[in-house]
C-alpha cells in the first residue's frame, strides 16, 4: 500500500511540475495597441500585427516558444519589462544607450528614422534642433526623443499613441509632431491626413532600430531569439513580412 501511495505521490509531483513548465513556457509579449506598421491590432480582425509582431511570432515559431500578446501604451513597455509582467516588448521600442543599461536587446532586424510632421502650410525649413525652440510638439511618452527635444528648447505635448500625436495637430493644439518615421509614414500614406505633411528637410534625432527586448541577464531567451533571427533573415522572411508592410 504504502508502495503505491509513493507512485501515485511520485506521479502527482511529475504531473505538477510538468504543468509548471507548461505555465512558463508561455512568454508574454507586450505591444502597442495602435503602433502600425511595428505593432498593432487590426481594427477589424482583432488580431495582432506588424512587422516586429510578425516577426517574433515567426522566430518564436522557429524557436519553439509559445507567446501570448499583452496590449499597452508605448510608455508602459519598458516598467512593464522592468517589473517581470512580460518577458520581451515587441514594438517600436528599439536599443539606445540609456534602455541598454536596463534590458537587453536582440540583434536588430530592420532600421527606421524620426520623421517631423506639420500642417501643409507650415513652409519652414526645419533643419537642425535650434529649429524647435519654443515650438509646440507631440511626441510618445517614453521615447526616445523626449530628452532630445528638450535640450532643443520644444514644448512637448506627450501622447500615448503615433494617431494621438496626429489628432493634436490636427485640432491646432500643437505645431508638429516627432515620431517613429516608419509609424508617421503608415499613418500619413494616401490621403488619410490631407491636411499634414512630412518635412523633408528635417534632419533626425537618431537612427532607431528594431529589436526585441527582453529582461536583463536573460541571456537564453535572448540566444533563441537572436538564432532564429539569423535564420529569418537568412531565408527572406523578415523581409517578405516588411515589404507585406511596405518598408525597404
Amino acid at each position: 500500500m504504502k508502495m503505491i501511495m509513493a507512485a501515485v505521490a511520485s506521479c502527482m509531483l511529475a504531473f505538477a511540475v510538468a504543468g509548471t513548465s507548461e505555465a512558463q513556457s508561455v512568454l508574454k509579449v507586450g505591444s502597442t495597441t495602435s503602433g502600425q506598421p511595428t505593432s498593432g491590432l487590426n481594427p477589424q480582425t482583432k488580431q495582432w500585427e506588424g512587422v516586429a509582431v510578425e516577426v517574433l511570432m515567426a522566430a518564436a515559431k522557429n524557436a519553439g516558444l509559445q507567446i501570448e500578446f499583452q496590449p499597452m501604451s508605448f510608455a508602459e513597455l519598458q516598467p512593464a519589462l522592468l517589473d517581470k509582467k512580460i518577458d520581451v516588448i515587441a514594438s517600436g521600442y528599439g536599443p539606445t544607450p540609456a534602455r541598454e543599461k536596463v534590458v537587453d536587446f536582440t540583434k536588430p532586424f530592420w532600421s527606421f528614422r524620426d520623421l517631423l510632421v506639420v500642417p501643409v502650410g507650415d513652409a519652414k525649413l526645419y533643419k537642425s534642433p535650434a529649429d524647435f525652440k519654443d515650438m509646440s510638439i507631440a511626441t510618445p511618452r517614453g521615447s526616445s526623443y523626449v530628452n532630445g527635444l528638450k535640450e532643443a528648447g520644444a514644448n512637448l505635448t506627450l501622447v500615448a499613441t503615433p494617431p494621438e500625436g496626429l489628432s493634436e495637430l490636427e485640432a491646432g493644439h500643437v505645431a508638429g509632431v516627432v515620431d517613429n518615421g516608419l509609424q508617421l509614414a503608415y499613418r500619413l500614406r494616401g490621403d488619410a491626413h490631407p491636411g499634414l505633411k512630412i518635412v523633408a528637410s528635417y534632419s533626425p534625432f537618431q537612427e532607431g532600430k528594431l529589436a526585441f527586448a527582453v529582461q536583463k541577464g536573460n541571456t537564453e531567451l535572448l540566444a533563441k531569439l537572436d538564432a532564429s533571427l539569423a535564420k529569418l533573415q537568412a531565408d527572406g522572411t523578415v523581409e517578405s513580412i516588411a515589404a507585406r508592410w511596405g518598408l525597404k
